[in-house]
């Protein structure tokens, strides 16, 4: 009984070696033979170019987006008390402006002449009281000091009567064009602050400005979102393409416009892509030399585009490239 068992063990433990020996074979052939690579797409990240609050959210998870469709918007009452402030300006602004360009009015007009009528009279009384008090010293009637003050006084006249006349002329002319021109600056100034307060609000009503699908929604409604920090991410499938890497002794098969086909197991079947990017990877992907006689490889990442697009494609997905029989 003893050797019948011997035999069926040994049977055992050589079928047992050949399964072990066939299966690192197929393990090592399959690994050499084929490249894995997986999809990926350009990702679009939203954001806002200013801080605040996000009011809504206008879009959910899975949908797909054309250029200029809302994706968010955000609360800012910082933006909206200066919007009041910068309006209240402008309105302030367009009054002086107005009153520039009008200048007088007709009773600051009247007003000025009476001013200059008064000054006139003043004057013309100063010089008939300084003729008659010129002709009383002339007989030594009055002190040479009545003469002086009269003398002064006649001439004092005269100034006022010169300043009145300027100011009537004034407001007959209206505003100084220098004053027109400040006037219209200090307008427009403000109005370029609106133009700024304008740009912010814009900023405050985020759209996508490429199609994609909708992967993530990082921020939700009633939280902060700050600068520059992104709120939504798309992802372009029509845009899709793998990537792989290999090794520099099979880069003479991937050359950049090159052709292959590809095996997608998620929908089993075949399709062509064009190499559009080889490019060096870094030296921490370089295959070491292990043995005398070897040695180093650099690592290549290629990407490639497909033929044709399918809307059921995902990122992530995998692509079997079977690589030549000559780079095996």
């Amino acid at each position: 009984m003893k050797r019948p068992t011997r035999t069926i063990t040994i049977i055992y433990l050589i079928a047992l070696l050949g399964f072990i020996c066939f299966g690192y074979f197929t393990q090592t052939r399959n690994s050499a033979d084929v490249i894995q690579a997986h999809f990926d797409a350009p990702e679009l990240r939203i954001s806002a170019k200013i801080a605040g609050r996000v009011g809504s959210i206008e879009v959910e998870e899975g949908d797909v987006l054309a250029p200029g469709d809302l994706v968010f918007t955000l609360d800012s009452p910082e933006i909206d008390a200066k919007l009041t402030q910068v309006q209240a300006l402008i309105e302030a602004k367009q009054a002086m402006k107005a009153r520039a360009n009008r200048g007088a009015r007709a009773e600051e007009v009247a007003i000025a002449k009476d001013s200059m009528l008064r000054a006139q009279a003043g004057a013309e009384l100063a010089q008939k009281s300084l003729a008659r008090l010129q002709n009383l010293y002339d007989d030594g009637l009055v002190s040479e000091q009545k003469l002086d003050e009269a003398q002064a006084q006649a001439q004092s006249s005269q100034y006022l009567l010169e300043a009145a006349q300027e100011q009537y002329q004034l407001a007959l002319k209206g505003t100084e064009e220098e004053l027109k021109e400040a006037a219209e600056s200090d307008l427009k100034a403000a109005q370029g602050q609106l133009a700024e307060v304008q740009a912010a609000i814009d900023e405050t009503r985020i759209s996508a400005t490429d199609a994609g699908e909708v992967t993530s929604i990082l921020i939700n409604e009633g939280e902060i979102a700050p600068a520059g920090f992104p709120v939504v991410t798309l992802i372009d499938m029509q845009q899709a393409y793998i990537r792989f890497h290999l090794t520099e002794d099979q880069l003479s098969f991937f050359t950049k416009g090159s052709q292959f086909n590809a095996y997608l197991p998620a929908f089993d079947k075949e399709v062509e892509f064009t190499v559009y990017y080889v490019s060096s990877m870094g030296s921490y992907a370089t295959w070491r030399a292990s043995k005398p006689g070897d040695y180093d490889l650099k690592t290549f990442e290629v990407r490639a585009r497909p033929a044709m697009i399918d809307d059921n494609w995902r990122a992530g997905m995998s692509a079997i490239i079977e690589l030549p029989k000559a780079a095996r």
